[in-house]
């Protein structure tokens, strides 16, 4: 093999290298912030949690979303129930990408517990299916802005039917910076916890074979995850289920 060829895979597998690098770093500053929102929760006595019911069955699936950035082109995060199944989604906004919109069906009316990883980057606003906004986290948003605080406390019901999640960038936040999100939705108690990747509607030639490899594995088919701690975020469990699929 020619030096130049040697480089350039050396080159490759330095990029591929640094590409998964990045995906934990991400993944642990995820798993940090989401644990912290979940300790300042937990220490408000008024707030309604929702917690494991024994040792709940997890699923983890991946689902490309739509070119279309709009509320009917929301992509399935699952069925909310309470006393059965929690919802979580983590996914990223690229460079140029405004929003990503995510529909959740809530099977019976009750409270919601809402989780949103807060980077202080990302803006949360809970929709109908038609797109008419009950809640928004951005605390310049008036009533709406009460509501999201509300649903994060786990002290606001909703109608039984279906809602999206619009995830966008928040004030101040550069349309040309890539943001990642996490976000969790539950009505107290679960026994089933399921969290679905969002990738992006094409793929990206710019990550790493292995790190392109998690998408395809996960997208492959809904896997039963075991033996995991009570309790356990659905964030830590992603990223468990990512290190698996390198070793």
């Amino acid at each position: 093999m020619s030096n130049v060829a040697t480089s350039a895979v050396s080159s490759t597998t330095s990029a591929g290298a640094a590409a998964n690098a990045s995906v934990f770093a991400q993944l642990a500053q995820i798993q940090a912030q989401l644990a912290a929102q979940n300790d300042a929760l937990s220490s408000k006595a008024s707030a309604q949690s929702s917690s494991a019911i024994g040792t709940p069955q997890n699923f983890t699936k991946s689902v490309a979303k739509s070119q279309y950035n709009n509320v009917a082109s929301a992509t399935d995060i699952g069925t909310v129930t309470k006393g059965q199944t929690r919802v979580n989604a983590f996914g990223s906004l690229s460079a140029g990408d405004p929003a990503d919109y995510l529909s959740f069906k809530l099977s019976r009316s009750g409270i919601i517990n809402l989780g949103q990883l807060d980077m202080g980057q990302t803006r949360v606003q809970v929709t109908t299916k038609t797109g008419v906004v009950l809640a928004d986290s951005d605390s310049k948003s008036g009533s709406a802005y009460d509501t999201y605080t509300a649903m994060v406390n786990g002290q606001k019901s909703l109608d039984a039917g279906t809602y999206v999640l619009k995830v966008s960038r928040a004030e101040g936040v550069k349309l040309t910076q890539k943001v990642n999100y996490g976000v969790q939705v539950a009505a107290g108690d679960y026994s089933k916890d399921y969290t679905t990747t969002i990738t992006a509607p094409s793929n990206n030639a710019s990550i790493s074979a292995s790190a392109a490899g998690i998408s395809s594995a996960l997208s492959d088919q809904i896997t039963t995850m075991k033996n995991w701690t009570i309790g356990q975020t659905g964030t830590q469990k992603l990223m468990g289920t990512m290190i698996n699929l390198f070793a």
